[in-house]
Formats: structure tokens, sequence, C-alpha cells
């Protein structure tokens, strides 16, 4: 793969659109990708396919802009990393949004013990049906970091990136959350 400088790839992205999209393609696939991974690699709801799906189009969606992107507003390579991390948090909220706040239904009857009885399973339903209640009245960000540790299986670090908290606050607002649940559903506030 030959290099190309940037005022040659953009000159070449301009006067030859197919060539200079392939350059841009084999110069900087690489860095768009890894800098998806990288931003949400942690994502429960994040496929492989889907990572790969946003970087082709983050690239795509450069190239479009060939007309309106000169050196003078930084290297193509600073320009496609903002523009990744950018695209990257549009990802994530728009698809974190959908993934955290289904209905109590949808969550409920995500796990379902095939061995169980039909009576047993109803009982359960209704306990989630009742636990999911108790965790969207919390509010936020409570309500979202509880379903985003305990349903999505993230990390309280990962939790702390994605809202721009840290880890000691999240960590914090679980155990407080957990605490005010058990008050909430009738347990013992001091259990462990």
């Amino acid at each position: 793969m030959t290099v190309m400088e940037d005022t040659a790839l953009l000159a070449l992205m301009r006067e030859r659109p197919e060539k200079g999209c392939e350059q841009l393609l084999q110069q900087y696939t690489g860095l768009v990708l890894a800098i998806v991974r990288r931003r949400l690699g942690g994502c429960t709801f994040c496929t492989a396919e889907d990572m790969e799906e946003l970087a082709s189009d983050i690239l795509f969606a450069f190239w479009q802009q060939r007309e309106r992107v000169t050196p003078d507003r930084g290297t193509v390579r600073a320009l496609l990393a903002t523009m990744t991390g950018r695209r990257c948090i549009d990802w994530y909220r728009a698809h974190a949004a959908r993934a955290v706040m289904q209905s109590p239904e949808e969550l409920s009857e995500t796990v379902q013990d095939p061995t169980a009885a039909p009576d047993e399973q109803a009982v359960t339903n209704d306990r989630k049906r009742e636990l999911l209640a108790a965790i969207r009245a919390l509010g936020e960000p409570d309500c979202e970091i509880l379903l985003r540790k305990y349903y999505n299986g993230e990390t309280a670090a990962s939790i702390a990136e994605r809202l721009s908290m840290r880890t000691g606050t999240v960590e914090m607002r679980i155990s407080r959350a957990m605490k005010k649940l058990r008050t909430m559903l009738g347990g013992d506030e001091d259990a462990s």
C-alpha cells in the first residue's frame, strides 16, 4: 500500500473520486476501525458487524465531503479521528437508548427458564416487572446505571465512561440505589 500525503490524497479524491475513495479506504480503514472498536468494543449491544458498518459509513461520509476538506482544517488523520469519535458517540446514544430503555415487558421476557412450570414463570415474570418498575422509579441516572450494570452486564468503569462520570461515583450510585431498591421492595435495607 502506498501512503499518500494529505494534499495528494485530497486532490485525488476530487479529481478521480473512485481512485481517491479506494486510496482513502486503503490508507485509513485501519485507523477508523481501531477508534470505533476502542470506543464501542465494550458495548454488549454493538456487534463486530455494527462496528465495521459504522467505520464504512464514516469513511463514506468523509469521502462525500471531499470538496469541503482542505489541509488548513487539519490533517486527514486528525479530521477522520475527530469525525469517528463524534459518530461513535452518536451511534452509542441512538442504540443505547433503545437497548436500555426497553419496556419492562420486553426486559422481563428476555430470559425464561424453560424447565419452570407455567405458574412459576408467571410469578417470576411478575417479580421481574415489579423489580423493573422499582428501578425506573429511582429516576435518572440511577435507573440507567442499574440497567447497564445488571441487565447489559457493563462494568462500572465502562458505565462511568459512557455517562461522563468517575468510576467511584458510579459504584457509589449503584450501592445507594441497591439500598433504595431493597427498601422499596420490602427487603432488609442493611442486607448485603
